[in-house]
């Protein structure tokens, strides 16, 4: 049995164990012929090798391994790092639904500051760091001096019934 035999008869074998270590990736298609033809390019006692250890499976899986996860394989730079630089076309909105939505967000932003007024002033400002500023826990702890789980008790609650009565708010207006 010569290689080509092989990969012709072990193909959907091949191709689900590719699949698999591809994460069920767009193009792993591409990658399983890129390795297929590799492969057969590869001198003749090379692949007799492969054959006669049982091995040529094993190849398929470590080099589809080796090329999806690498940023330097030839595989990324085709495929992923095109994918990567490229937008879904439904991700396109209109300039009229990007300023209705950056109205929601400062709609959303009044309505957070509403109910913040309603805490203490200690609460009420590590509170906004955490949800209109936008700095994580660690951050307000390293900028005030405070440990960070004293911030995690004080500003979770508060986040919690905020978030919630927020959303109540939202459902009224939108």
């Amino acid at each position: 049995m010569n290689m080509e035999q092989y990969i012709t008869t072990n193909w959907k074998e091949i191709r689900e164990k590719v699949r698999a270590v591809c994460k069920h990736h767009n193009n792993f298609d591409d990658l399983l012929q890129d390795l297929t033809i590799c492969l057969l390019e590869k001198p003749n006692f090379y692949q007799m090798d492969l054959l006669l250890k049982g091995k040529v499976q094993h190849w398929f899986v470590s080099s589809a391994n080796i090329q999806f996860k690498s940023t330097t394989s030839p595989y990324y730079y085709k495929y992923k790092k095109f994918l990567n630089k490229t937008c879904e076309l439904t991700d396109y909105n209109s300039p009229l639904v990007q300023e209705q939505e950056a109205d929601r967000v400062e709609v959303v932003k009044e309505l957070i500051s509403k109910e913040l007024n309603t805490y203490n002033v200690y609460t009420r400002t590590l509170t906004s760091e955490h949800l209109l500023g936008g700095k994580s826990y660690s951050q307000i702890s390293r900028e005030y001096k405070i440990n960070r789980k004293y911030i995690a008790d004080i500003v979770t609650p508060a986040k919690q019934e905020i978030i919630k009565n927020v959303k109540e708010q939202c459902k009224q207006l939108f």
